[in-house]
């Protein structure tokens, strides 16, 4: 989109888009099969109350409708303009729309910017340019359109998901979705679930974005009253801020934000110089950004709806614990599996609960959490919703899980499941595990709203952790208060660092020239001294103390370890000088043969855990910061967290604790513990550079820092600068 806007459109600036009270379809036909015909037929169908004007300057009437010739003939402003013309006559009726006034259009045609070619790009550009000189808001081209399922403004040619009847009979309740969808089709084929009882306020569609975008659509919804959870589509934005700033739109209206990110693929990574560069791509940028905001990020297509209609559904959380009741004990043991598997808490009942469990259940069921109450309670309905209503009355718990098997069951069951549910206002979210997946209680399930449905038992605890870990994050962001980024370098090593790096030779600078920047912004470096022959080394080693390590300093090897040129825990004068030997006779092998400054002399630092710390400027994000367990950890697992830089404290210690190597931090088989404070303490320091430096550097690499229970120091670094940069 040219001329990117950094503030986001909100509600009020979108209300007359998306809940037109007058629509204007261009390229209206008698024509049933023609895109305009469908446009007028979506909106009865969805029994949009507003006035509909046709206009086709070949026909005086259509049906029972007057046509007219252009938009500015028509006898009102309208408040939507939907195109539905060739690309060749778009932009004509674009202008003709933003002359008379209208306050949209909804442009479907193909053929602009997704081309790539330049003519093509500049007609979409100008077409931004009409809209915005006339404060007409525009989406698309190339779209869907969208539906508006509260007003039934169905501002689209999409073939219609069912009959009148169905779309009209279908019952409704207040905590419905809205979808925001980048691509058309997808987001169209997503409108389908409504007729298997999933709540839309709203489904929206940018196409090209020209105008409006993903961003404005997650605005809009935040401040949408009929809208209770966002869905979105995602497949990414020239300026990732402004979706940040939708995000804090709908975080401070509380609407939970489910997103699928389409793209995840990392081309492009293994160009990078360091770990840190492959760690840190795209998907991974935006990840960071998500998490940031305090999205849920669902990783599967088919998750999306699902996860956001549980989200609309759910009520806040007062125990933390989750009831399983089943009727099958194979899916009895599944739920704890898949609890377990997914962190979700499975307390056990409180001793009064536990006594009417005992009571109630014969000996051979599971008076227990999961709850088995086997097949024969199952044919006792009365005391199996005894049981129900009793479990869901212990405060142990905020929601209970139960597995359908057999739908024939299910449809007698899923309406008193409804009533507990709303008697002890907690949700229950029913798993379809019978293989007949629209068999009979499933809409009805759907259409509940204190009823969540899954297919799945590990989608539904997955989506039950996810609901937990934004509950907790809004609890932490009340109680810390406002996001503060309190400096912690000191203010000096800004210049000082840009004059290292400015001073640097080579696109790459040498370990020591990396560790010399590092140690202006706090970063606890090894000592070392600069060899030029075996006595020297000697000499610095006697110094420095032994064991040491031995390393080729030169600009043309950034990774030493596969050149052979490394030697570590030498721990006497005759090793010292095998070793300068050695390695100096690797590095003269490699080919094309590298500039060589000397070896590298430093004290053996062991004994501790291997921590990756690194950074990298993102085209679109800007600067990362990245945390990663060291060794073969790195290369094994890709375990790794990433952050935008700067980072606060917080954020940092959170870093940590994500990596799934953060147990050997904490003390693992008694292996003593790292000081975190301390380590988070860097991870702020390095992110401060990254950002102070962002126009000077393209990625940074600390590897290994080892991890002490009394230091932390970094032993080899890299820098890569921006060769660019003016």
């Amino acid at each position: 989109m040219s001329a990117v806007r950094r503030n986001v459109y909100r509600y009020e600036d979108l209300r007359k888009v998306f809940d037109p009270q007058v629509v204007a379809v261009v390229g209206a036909s008698p024509n049933a099969t023609s895109a305009g015909a469908r446009t007028i037929k979506q909106l009865e169908l969805f029994g949009f109350k507003g006035k509909i004007y046709p206009v086709n300057s070949r026909y005086e009437k259509i049906g029972d409708r007057t046509c007219y010739p252009s938009v500015q003939a028509l006898p009102e402003k309208a408040d939507s303009v939907i195109i539905n013309v060739n690309r060749s006559v778009v932009e004509e009726v674009t202008l003709d729309a933003a002359k008379a006034g209208a306050a949209s259009a909804i442009i479907f045609a193909a053929g602009f910017s997704e081309t790539g070619k330049a003519e093509r790009i500049a007609e979409q550009d100008r077409l931004t340019a009409i809209g915005r000189e006339a404060n007409m808001r525009i989406i698309g081209p190339n779209c869907f359109g969208a539906v508006n399922f509260l007003t039934g403004a169905a501002l689209t040619f999409g073939h219609t998901p069912g009959t009148k009847a169905e779309l009209a009979d279908m019952p409704r309740h207040d905590r419905r979705v809205g979808l925001a969808s980048q691509s058309g089709g997808l987001g169209w084929a997503m409108v389908q679930s409504c007729l298997r009882g999933v709540n839309f306020s709203h489904v929206l569609t940018t196409g090209n974005s020209c105008d409006i975008d993903v961003a404005d659509l997650v605005a809009f919804l935040a401040g949408e009253p009929g809208c209770k959870s966002i869905a979105c589509l995602f497949e990414g934005i020239s300026d990732p801020e402004r979706m940040l700033q939708a995000a804090e739109i709908a975080w401070a209206a509380n609407k939970p934000i489910i997103i699928n990110k389409l793209g995840v693929g990392e081309q492009g990574a293994t160009a990078a110089a360091s770990h840190s560069g492959s760690l840190a791509g795209s998907h991974a940028a935006y990840l960071a950004a998500f998490e940031r905001a305090g999205m849920t990020v669902v990783d599967n297509f088919e998750n999306l709806i699902e996860t956001a209609s549980f989200f609309a559904k759910a009520r806040p959380s007062t125990s933390r614990g989750v009831v399983a009741l089943t009727s099958s004990g194979g899916a009895s043991v599944m739920s704890a599996d898949k609890g377990e598997g997914n962190g979700v808490p499975m307390p056990q009942p409180s001793p009064e609960v536990q006594k009417f469990l005992e009571a109630k259940l014969p000996d051979f069921a599971t008076a227990r959490n999961p709850c088995d109450v086997t097949g024969g309670v199952n044919n006792d309905p009365v005391l199996y919703f005894e049981l129900v209503d009793g479990l869901l009355g212990d405060p142990s718990y905020d929601m209970m899980v139960t597995a359908h098997t057999f739908s024939v069951h299910t449809a007698n069951r899923v309406k008193s499941f409804g009533e507990l549910a709303k008697k002890h206002n907690k949700l229950v979210s029913n798993i379809w595990i019978t293989e007949f997946l629209t068999g009979a209680g499933y809409v009805d399930a759907e259409v509940n709203p204190d009823l969540a449905v899954f297919k799945s038992m590990d989608r539904c605890f997955a989506t039950i952790a996810a609901w937990y870990k934004r509950e907790d994050l809004r609890k932490e962001r009340a109680a810390i208060g406002p996001r503060k980024l309190e400096r912690v370098a000191p203010k000096e090593a800004v210049a000082k660092a840009a004059a290292l790096i400015d001073a640097a030779k080579n696109p790459v600078m040498t370990e020591r020239e990396a560790k010399e920047v590092l140690a202006t912004y706090g970063v606890p470096v090894v000592g070392e001294a600069l060899t030029q022959s075996a006595d020297e080394a000697v000499k610095a080693a006697t110094s420095l103390g032994y064991p040491v390590a031995m390393k080729v300093e030169s600009p043309d090897l950034p990774h030493k370890t596969e050149a052979g040129v490394i030697r570590l825990n030498l721990k006497s004068e005759a090793e010292v000088r095998t070793a300068y030997a050695e390695v100096m006779a690797n590095a003269n092998k490699v080919s094309p043969k590298p500039r060589l400054n000397g070896v590298l002399v430093q004290p053996m630092v062991s004994g501790g855990v291997e921590v990756i710390i690194g950074a990298k400027v993102d085209p679109l994000f800007g600067p990362l910061v990245i945390v990663g367990s060291g060794g073969v950890l790195v290369e094994l697992m890709k375990d790794s967290a990433v952050g935008l830089a700067p980072v606060t404290k917080h954020e940092a210690r959170g870093m940590i604790d994500k990596l799934k190597g953060s147990v050997l931090l904490k003390g693992f088989r008694k292996m003593p513990k790292v000081d975190l404070d301390k380590l988070a303490d860097i991870i702020v320091r390095v992110s401060e550079f990254a950002a102070d430096q962002r126009d000077r550097i393209t990625e940074l690499d600390i590897n290994p820092l080892i991890c002490g229970a009394d230091r932390i120091v970094a032993v080899d670094a890299l820098i890569a600068r921006n060769t660019e940069a003016k």
